[in-house]
């Protein structure tokens, strides 16, 4: 273990800045949901029920939009693909926030069918601008990263809310949204580690990039959020239960600091772990923190799950760079987000009605039985060497590509 791996990537100031500019392109999106919610209820006068609406819209639309950005930046660049996402968002975040209700759904489904795709950028970029030996180290720090904007955007989001109202609130986070993207544009990280440029009309014999080991990446993605879930919702259900909700933060601040340690700690590894055995451990781990009886004994059960929630996707994400050329790369990072997004689609009721029927313990219960589950597939899968993974060689002439790259933008 080697922690100085990390200070060795902040050295390379375009690794630097590209953390910066993921850091704060992904707040926006965290807050949005909070603030859309709000609006619904308060400023509509609608229902819980109409605002869970809106958020599905957002979701089903980014579902479908994540792998087919990732496509674009593939074929035409970032900065091509990029660009109409800015003006998508730019206009449509104005309209949402005078829109009437039967406006604004197929407006969030647009807005997240053009969200600007900040994780496959940034996974992209990474597998590019380091070599293998330290894709470990950067995505687990990208984890971090999106850790951190995950505590800070909503409470920014909250804080907006509050001073200013959900309408205000909507408007500044599509400002911010906007901003980052011009950013983003600014910064413009490498996705390929070549200069040549990739023509649409000429994708005549297309890279076949999909396989049964990738597809068992996604299901590994689909499989963490059923562990996630079950610790989110089972929090908030099991204080309910003991009549202790004010200790929903302190609990919630143990649980995502063991997944920040968790993350660190695996990207200092010399080695990488398969993220089936990962997932394996994250859904034992979920299952026995139903037994938790007081608040000190909550907070202690739910460390161990925290620890490997970011180690766990780091590993599949790192696997899937390997698995994956880098031509086919962006897309394939979009699929692993829509995998992401189709596993909190259907972790969401199944942990809500495994609390409402049985109670707080069935949820992680069923959360970490199911994450255990799929783990127990992939690795059997695995087995047969048919199905074993095996990485992709793309990384020749990459430093040399990059040094490259940047001549060039400094002479242009």
């Amino acid at each position: 273990m080697n922690l100085s791996g990390y200070l060795d990537l902040l050295r390379d100031s375009r690794i630097r800045h590209l953390f910066v500019v993921a850091f704060f392109a992904r707040m926006p999106p965290m807050a949005a949901p909070l603030a859309f919610t709000l609006l619904v209820v308060k400023h509509l006068d609608g229902t819980y029920t109409q605002a869970g609406v809106v958020a599905a819209a957002t979701t089903i639309g980014a579902a479908i939009g994540s792998p087919w950005r990732g496509r674009r930046i593939d074929r035409v660049g970032l900065r091509r693909a990029v660009v109409p996402s800015i003006v998508v968002v730019g206009l449509l975040y104005p309209v949402a926030v005078f829109a009437p209700y039967w406006l604004l759904v197929p407006t969030t489904f647009v807005m997240g069918l053009f969200l600007i795709p900040i994780f496959s950028v940034m996974r992209q970029s990474l597998s590019v601008m380091v070599d293998e030996g330290r894709r470990r180290t950067a995505f687990s720090a990208d984890s971090v990263v999106t850790e951190a904007s995950f505590i800070i955007g909503p409470a920014i989001g909250v804080l907006v809310v509050t001073q200013f109202g959900a309408a205000a609130a909507i408007a500044f986070i599509g400002a911010c949204e906007v901003i980052a993207g011009l950013v983003l544009l600014r910064l413009d990280p490498p996705t390929r580690s070549t200069t040549d440029p990739v023509s649409p009309d000429t994708d005549t014999a297309p890279v076949r990039w999909m396989s049964v080991p990738i597809g068992f990446l996604f299901l590994i993605a689909a499989g963490s959020v059923f562990g996630l879930y079950a610790t989110d919702l089972g929090i908030v259900a099991e204080l309910e239960d003991l009549g202790n909700t004010g200790a929903i933060a302190l609990v919630y601040a143990l649980w995502g600091g063991a997944s920040l340690l968790g993350g660190l700690l695996y990207g200092a590894l010399h080695t990488s772990i398969r993220p089936t055995y990962l997932l394996l451990g994250l859904g034992l781990a979920t299952i026995p923190v139903g037994l938790a009886e007081s608040v000190p004994s909550l907070a202690l059960a739910v460390i161990p799950a925290g620890f490997l929630c970011a180690p766990t996707l780091t590993a599949a994400s790192e696997w899937l760079a390997k698995l994956t050329p880098e031509e086919r790369r962006g897309e394939a990072m979009g699929w692993f987000g829509t995998a992401h997004t189709v596993g909190a689609a259907l972790a969401g009721p199944a942990i809500g009605l495994a609390i409402d029927e049985i109670g707080p313990w069935g949820g992680f219960v069923l959360g970490g039985s199911i994450a255990a589950g799929i783990a127990v597939l992939c690795w059997g899968g695995q087995l047969l060497p048919r199905f074993r993974p095996v990485p992709v060689d793309d990384s020749s002439g990459v430093e040399e590509a990059l040094d490259q790259q940047i001549a060039d933008r400094r002479e242009g």
